[in-house]
């Protein structure tokens, strides 16, 4: 139980009425705190130890990021290096009524290449140097995990999530084996909240790969990442790791070496199959998994029915994600109010737009000192993100 006191003072002679104690039970408490926004969730952790105890605990946390709705979160700068974040609802609707946005400032991370990271049910990891991280961007935490191996003079890693146990997986491995010393065999670690038990175990019976980044998605427990059989090498593959059971296969993958150049490249389910997703200035080219086992993939090509150039914001549109539908996402390289936002469902060849308004606009410039003239460079949009407590 958690006590509440109130007090009363009354004159009445020379008596004085004692304080009252008001009891509130801790599921009651707990119901109030889900549904809370995040950041004061996160605040109100402070308010006691039992609080505290409350919103740390794995079926709090498992029920928060329940409720949350999928997100968009959106990392820009200004010329001044100045660091902002705009959190936005994912899957809005085409009529453009008004949406909760969030934005805030934000400290530059040490750490740039979360940049070119996923979000992974609201955590994102990065490596900087030899150093492994995993940054929440909703309580603004970022923790450092041990080195996975001594030796690896560099190295790739991987976020992935298991809905079943609501488990985060770390999966690591050099970046240019041949630059490596010792043993070079992929390894993951569990991440706990207590910190015990965090070893490195190793992936067997996998061969020597070289990692793709950018490139990494995770889709229904399934890490996805782009990699070659060996480095300059036209041998390129898909691997797929199963972040539960561990295990870890390769499919060879059909397109051209030109096309492993570009950064919109993206593993997204397609009718119900796992396809790939090459986003060009014209087309729109999908490759569906038909066969892992033989690698076998069918191909569809897409005239982009919309046109790239953003007249608003004088800048291209990009992919940048996609949602639970299958729709994939594009936004502007630049921020300029109002903001467009296009969704393209290769399912029924068809796109939808979603305009934005106040993301950036003249009250949020003249409030973190931006000029109207200044441009706001996007630098990480992160799809699918959902907000969560969850710290380690």
């Amino acid at each position: 139980m958690v006590t509440i006191s109130e007090k009363t003072h009354k004159k009445v002679g020379r008596t004085t009425r004692q304080p009252k104690a008001t009891y509130l039970p801790v599921d009651l408490i707990s119901d109030i705190l889900l549904r809370l926004p995040t950041k004061s969730a996160a605040k109100f952790r402070c308010v006691s130890k039992v609080w505290s105890s409350i919103t740390t605990l794995p079926s709090f946390i498992t029920s928060f990021a329940a409720r949350s709705s999928p997100r968009l979160l959106i990392l820009c700068e200004n010329k001044d290096d100045k660091l902002f974040g705009f959190s936005i609802p994912q899957n809005q609707n085409s009529d453009n009524k008004p949406q909760p946005v969030e934005s805030y400032a934000m400290a530059y991370p040490e750490n740039r290449s979360v940049f070119w990271n996923v979000s992974v049910h609201g955590m994102i990891c990065s490596t900087i140097s030899l150093t492994l991280e995993v940054w929440n961007p909703t309580i603004r935490r970022t923790v450092t995990l041990p080195h996975p191996q001594r030796g690896w003079s560099n190295m790739s890693c991987f976020l992935g999530f298991d809905p079943i146990d609501a488990t985060y997986k770390v999966l690591s491995m050099p970046r240019y084996p041949c630059s490596t010393k010792g043993d070079k065999r992929p390894r993951v670690l569990t991440l706990t909240e207590d910190h015990h038990d965090q070893s490195w175990r190793v992936i067997q019976e996998i061969p020597e790969h070289v990692p793709y980044c950018p490139g990494q998605h995770i889709i229904n427990g399934f890490i996805y990442y782009l990699a070659s059989l060996k480095p300059h090498s036209d041998d390129y593959i898909l691997v797929s790791f199963h972040v539960r059971s561990e295990k870890m296969s390769m499919i060879k993958v059909p397109w051209y070496h030109i096309y492993i150049d570009t950064p919109n490249i993206f593993p997204v389910l397609y009718q119900g199959k796992l396809a790939c997703v090459i986003s060009l200035p014209n087309d729109i080219r999908i490759w569906i998994l038909e066969d892992a086992e033989k690698h076998e993939w069918s191909y569809k090509n897409f005239h982009q029915p919309f046109p790239r150039y953003d007249e608003v914001s004088q800048g291209f549109l990009e992919l940048r994600g996609f949602n639970d539908a299958g729709e994939l996402i594009y936004l502007p390289s630049r921020l300029v109010d109002p903001v467009q936002i296009l969704y393209f469902d290769p399912n029924t060849d068809s796109y939808r737009s979603v305009v934005v308004e106040g993301l950036v606009d003249h009250q949020f410039r003249r409030r973190n000192g931006i000029g109207d003239n200044d441009i706001l460079r996007t630098l990480a949009v992160y799809s699918n993100h959902i907000e969560t407590l969850m710290s380690f």
